[in-house]
């Protein structure tokens, strides 16, 4: 099985987009004209502006929060690959690599973190000298069809199957 979730990567682009020019509109609204103050709670056309800048600042770190990953998964053949990349991130453009043979995978567990707004897998591999875990994958980026078939997959390799 093959899963790639590039079509995720746009629809959350297309979404932050749509959003940017929401939050840039109503800040220039904000401040050109008195519509804001005349009609709704009055305030300074600053204090809208600087309430809408912040608005959009924490739904940045919001979504910053949510850790959107690009993930390649594929168990084709008789190892398994599983590639991830953050979305958003300008630094750190590398990608991380976990490539095992099938047998090798001995379980896996899903992590819910940041208020269960975020899914995370977690992927254990045996060793000669025993059992790694490696850091934990976010799948907010993922469809729900797209996360079902990774673990139903995933899963089906585990020795240790996940309930």
């Amino acid at each position: 099985m093959i899963i790639d979730n590039n079509d995720s990567y746009t629809r959350i682009r297309g979404v932050l987009a749509v959003v940017t020019i929401f939050f840039a509109t109503l800040i220039a609204i904000s401040i050109l004209y008195d519509i804001f103050p005349t009609y709704l709670i009055p305030m300074s056309r600053t204090a809208y502006a600087l309430t809408f800048g912040g608005l959009f600042i924490v739904y940045l770190v919001f979504r910053a929060k949510l850790k959107y990953h690009y993930i390649i998964y594929n168990d084709e053949n008789n190892k398994i690959i599983l590639r991830y990349y953050p979305f958003t991130s300008f630094f750190n453009t590398k990608y991380v690599s976990i490539e095992m043979p099938l047998d090798a995978l001995y379980k896996i567990e899903i992590q819910k973190v940041f208020f269960k707004m975020r899914e995370e897998l977690i992927v254990y591999q045996t060793l000669k000298e025993g059992v790694a875990k490696y850091r934990p994958i976010p799948l907010t980026a993922l469809t729900k069809k797209e996360k079902k078939n990774l673990i139903d997959s995933l899963n089906q390799h585990a020795r240790v199957k996940m309930q």
